[in-house]
């Protein structure tokens, strides 16, 4: 089966830049922060936060914004984040663009303790960007994750509920 899904970006105010009623119609939604990415700690915190009481949303892309080398770390609360994520049911990704690696293998296990799933992605826009999964999957591993930590690992029931 083939889900149908979106990755839609975290607008400053928290809001996703596409409305509810679209996004319930899809299987995944994945909410990410493109923009604007130097706000401070409170706000990039309370945005994010915002995005994933979002009921669509199912899962935090690349959760720090990194790039390796180009951008540092957005000014998130990761310790929050991982909170209200685990309230809300929403895992956050491991990304494995090699710009990215993001989450870290750092704060993969940090996620894992705080008791928040984690999903392995590839950040893939063309077909040859699916290498990236061996990365993710690698990162997620030096994290100390286990198919059980991973969401995409069980089965389309338990991801889809």
């Amino acid at each position: 089966r083939v889900l149908r899904g979106i990755e839609c970006d975290i607008l400053p105010d928290g809001r996703l830049d596409l409305p509810d009623d679209v996004l319930a119609e899809l299987d995944w939604v994945q909410a990410s922060v493109h923009g604007g990415q130097r706000m401070p700690r409170r706000e990039m915190t309370k945005r994010v936060e915002e995005a994933l009481r979002n009921p669509a949303v199912r899962c935090l892309s690349h959760p720090t914004g990194r790039y390796i080398n180009r951008r540092p770390e957005n000014a998130l609360d990761l310790e929050r984040t991982f909170e209200v994520a685990l309230e809300e049911g929403v895992a956050l990704e491991v990304n494995g663009l090699a710009p990215r690696l993001d989450l870290s293998a750092e704060h993969v296990r940090e996620a894992l303790a705080a008791g928040v799933r984690i999903v392995c992605s590839t950040d893939a826009h063309s077909v040859r960007g699916l290498d990236g999964m061996l990365l993710s999957v690698m990162t997620a591993r030096r994290g100390w994750a286990t198919p059980t930590d991973v969401l995409n690992t069980r089965p389309l029931a338990e991801l889809l509920s």
